[in-house]
């Protein structure tokens, strides 16, 4: 290759690894689009191989150009740069004007880096590994999928050192495109078929999102538990952002709160209840309970603590606090917590959140098809109780109430009344959709606008609409919040794992049957009440089999849920054995390569080792000897020094002209003297041949 072929190809790899860090870095903002960062950073690399007027030109022509097409007035521009440079300097974070002029910076920075130091190893080896190195920072604790790029960043890199090679020490030899060939095979095969076992990292960058109208804003917002409620509707984001990780337990529903009050427009807590909870239990002393304890460890502190059954009566943190809810409230960790009517788990103190790792201990009721089909009078719940879970707003639509009417005409309890509900979804009208969903304008409501006009929504229009319809027809009912079981880790330490994510958080219903309690309802189609609802039947109870009532034993048998908001994933493995899968992560893949470049670089310095511990350690007779020397010979004629045609006293003078040493010609007065003067081979010789050995290959 010329000399200009091989910068040429140099620059555009370098700009090629360089690209790596745009979607990781910019997808961690509030950009929406990566292509201005990709010119800005790759244009000026590229202009770098102009003189130093040409690479100015350039670099500010490409910088106003991208700014003016992604902006549209440079005017405006400045000025949110002076006020982004105002807030930066009073201590707030850079805003996208600010943003978008580092990033330029940075191009430079590197344009100048890649003209000034071709070729360079020391420059090369610190892109490589700051390109794997971010890729790897974000794969593992971002949003950010580096997987389907990674392969790309290790061959660029690849051959990103094969050319400053090539440019550093020209050869007509093939022996390094050989070389560069077979290693890029090698990596292509290994990340085409070597498994893996997939972790679960915390997405340090993330957090939890309610749907953005609910905060005041407009457009998507990202899935996740939020606390307001008020006004439900409108389209979301999925956030992949893991909030815990449960272990101990089968496929189970995460209770967070339920909210009593519907607005028309959404859910409150209320004023009425407002006061601790002091009964402890959601179902009756009759329905049959297992208690369960799961370990739970949150990638974020939350303000919240989930639950798997009825409310916990004990948790312990990592400190080995213990605290006690329901009758009994004891300290925890300096504060105080409790739980409100709703069932939330809170802190007496706002800032208070949970440990890193929660223990709970918490009971899961099973009930029996008599007490769910019971239908007496409701005496349990206080009139300040029923007052609250029958509540409907005056201005919901009579059109509502007649369809209630009409659904559960045939249903002689609150059982049935709850199943002809889930029919009514399930019947083929209704479609799931979290994009197209409309949110309710003016007066017109969300249950009624959901029901009658769009029939298009997820959990919070199928959970509202099924609460309201029951109390519509005389059936307590109160609006549940939390996350679906989530996504399996497979068997760890003897025990199943489940990642919980933002994307799993849901609603669906609690209605009340007296002589049994609040009766969990799944009424969003798509999702099984399995992993919420646990049922006896009469030959379970016949049987008197233990297994039969286990939901763990169970849950094989049962359908799979499909995560919150994500209908299209696939089935997740439920074996003994993590799945498996065959892409190795980001960080091995950066592990591998930090390992070739290592060994890449000190190769001279590890066949220098090698060697010398290969040769010394072992007798010394006349045929090692001669191997000896003409292994010395053999890295003498590598080092450039004509070996061919002298005699060996002519190529030691030379040797030890150029190293200004006498170790050379010593060592061959030895070697002569033990091959032609048949004298026992000198101990000395293994002296001055490492000596020699460790000066030509330093």
């Amino acid at each position: 290759m010329t000399e200009w072929v091989k910068r040429i190809v140099y620059t555009a790899l370098a700009a090629y690894l360089l690209s790596f860090w745009v979607e990781p870095i910019v997808g961690s903002t509030t950009f929406d689009v990566n292509w201005p960062f990709l010119f800005l950073l790759l244009v000026p690399m590229f202009a770098s191989l102009l003189p130093w007027y040409g690479f100015i030109a350039v670099v500010v022509l490409n910088f106003f150009t991208v700014l003016y097409i992604y902006h549209g007035s440079l005017l405006d521009w400045f000025g949110l740069w002076l006020d982004d440079l105002t807030g930066v300097l009073s201590g707030a974070l850079p805003e996208e004007a600010i943003f978008f002029s580092a990033m330029a910076l940075i191009g430079v920075l590197f344009a100048i880096l890649v003209g000034r130091t071709y070729p360079s190893y020391g420059f090369v080896l610190g892109m490589i590994v700051s390109t794997l190195g971010l890729m790897a920072y974000f794969d593992t604790w971002t949003l950010y999928d580096g997987e389907s790029n990674i392969l790309f960043a290790i061959l660029a890199s690849l051959f990103l050192l094969f050319v400053t090679d090539v440019a550093k020490r020209p050869s007509k030899s093939l022996v390094r495109y050989v070389s560069i060939s077979l290693l890029a095979a090698v990596v292509i095969v290994l990340g085409s078929v070597s498994p893996t076992i997939e972790g679960d990292w915390s997405d340090r960058l993330t957090t939890s999102f309610q749907n953005a109208v609910n905060e005041g804003g407009s457009g998507s917002g990202r899935v996740g538990y939020g606390v307001n409620d008020e006004q439900l509707g409108g389209p979301f984001e999925q956030d992949d952002g893991i909030v815990f990780i449960a272990r101990g337990v089968p496929a189970r529903y995460w209770r967070i709160e339920a909210k009593e009050i519907y607005t028309g427009k959404g859910w409150v807590e209320s004023p009425v209840l407002d006061s601790d909870y002091n009964r402890g239990q959601l179902v009756d002393d009759e329905v049959d309970t297992t208690p369960e304890q799961a370990l739970l460890r949150f990638d974020r502190r939350q303000s919240f603590v989930p639950y798997g059954g009825e409310y916990p009566q004990a948790a312990e943190t990592e400190s080995g606090t213990e605290f006690l809810v329901g009758d009994i409230e004891e300290s925890f960790p300096n504060e105080t917590i409790h739980i409100r009517p709703s069932g939330k788990i809170v802190f007496d103190n706002d800032g208070q959140v949970t440990p890193e790792t929660i223990q709970l201990r918490y009971s899961v009721p099973s009930f029996t098809e008599q007490q769910l089909e019971l239908n007496e009078p409701v005496t349990t719940l206080t009139d300040e109780e029923q007052q609250a879970y029958l509540q409907l707003p005056d201005t919901l639509p009579d059109r509502v109430r007649d369809l209630a009417v009409e659904i559960m005409a045939d249903s002689e309890n609150p059982y049935e009344q709850a199943q002809a509900i889930q029919a009514f979804f399930q019947s083929g009208e209704f479609q799931y959709d979290t994009e197209d969903v409309a949110t309710p304008e003016g007066e017109t409501d969300y249950v009624d606008q959901f029901l009658f006009d769009t029939l298009v929504g997820y959990c919070d229009n199928f959970s509202t609409s099924a609460a309201v319809l029951l109390r519509a027809n005389g059936v307590p009912t109160r609006w549940v919040k939390g996350f679906t079981m989530g996504d399996t880790r497979g068997v760890i330490q003897g025990e199943e794992e489940y990642t919980v994510r933002n994307r799993h958080a849901h609603s669906w219903v609690e209605y009340f049957v007296e002589g049994a309690g609040w009766v969990p309802l799944e009424a969003t189609i798509s999702f099984s009440d399995a992993s919420l609802l646990q049922v006896e039947t009469e030959s379970d109870i016949r049987a008197d089999d233990p297994v039969a009532n286990d939901p763990q034993a169970n849950q094989n048998d049962q359908q799979t849920n499909r995560p919150q908001e994500d209908l299209a994933l696939d089935d997740v493995a439920t074996g003994e054995t993590a799945a498996e899968s065959w892409n190795i992560p980001v960080w091995a893949w950066v592990l591998i390569v930090f390992a070739v470049a290592l060994l890449v670089w000190n190769r001279k310095s590890l066949e220098r080792l090698i060697m010398v511990l290969w040769w010394t350690r072992r007798p010394l007779n006349e045929p090692r000897l001669v191997a000896m020397h003409r292994y010395l010979v053999k890295r003498l004629r590598g080092a450039g020094f004509k070996v061919e045609g002298r005699t060996p006293s002519e190529l030691a003078a030379e040797v030890d002209a150029y190293y200004e040493s006498d170790e050379m010609t010593r060592l061959t007065r030895l070697f002569e003297q033990s091959l032609y003067a048949d004298q026992t081979p000198n101990s000395k010789y293994k002296e001055y041949w490492k000596i020699m050995i460790r000066r030509i290959m330093s």
